[in-house]
């Protein structure tokens, strides 16, 4: 994947993703430790959810991921609990696990901009996928919990206080 990116001049990043090969947080920093030049697409609310991210020290598990923040070039916004990988935000903003969201996307903008030159983008791309493939909840009827287009601008408002938090 770098060689080919390099060749062609073309950025590509890697998903953190379950069931992939950055499925974990010990993967993924031995993958970055391997090839240090790896870019990652943070898909964060698989981790989120997969690996149960908030029990124990969640403060010092994003410590740790540090190396993992310093290559994302490319952001998914989708926030998730321990039960769902994307669940419905409307009402919900100011919910514990949202300000989980809050932490992890602000160290990714916070890594992004201490290393950044004028030229470099940082992806942000909402990422509300429908209930056909099983990703947003529905009730007993098939009707969804929330208006996931509602649900991508609350991201992106959370995602701008994250940023604007690491212009000071």
């Amino acid at each position: 994947i770098i060689e080919k990116s390099q060749e062609l001049d073309l950025p590509i990043s890697v998903d953190s993703h379950r069931a992939t090969f950055t499925q974990d947080y010990q993967r993924t920093l031995e993958l970055i430790q391997r090839n240090p030049d790896i870019r990652i697409n943070g898909d964060f609310s698989h981790w989120y959810t997969g690996l149960e991210m908030v029990y124990g020290d969640l403060d010092a598990k994003l410590e740790a991921l540090e190396p993992v923040f310093q290559r994302v070039t490319h952001l998914h916004g989708r926030i998730g609990t321990l039960g769902m990988i994307q669940t419905p935000l409307e009402g919900h903003e100011q919910a514990g696990y949202v300000d989980h969201f809050r932490k992890i996307w602000t160290r990714v903008f916070r890594a992004f901009r201490s290393q950044a030159d004028t030229s470099d983008i940082l992806v942000f791309a909402p990422e509300l996928l429908s209930p056909a493939i099983y990703y947003a909840p529905v009730d007993q009827d098939g009707n969804e919990f929330s208006d996931r287009w509602q649900d991508a601008l609350i991201m992106n408002k959370i995602a701008q206080e994250c940023w604007d938090t690491c212009l000071g």
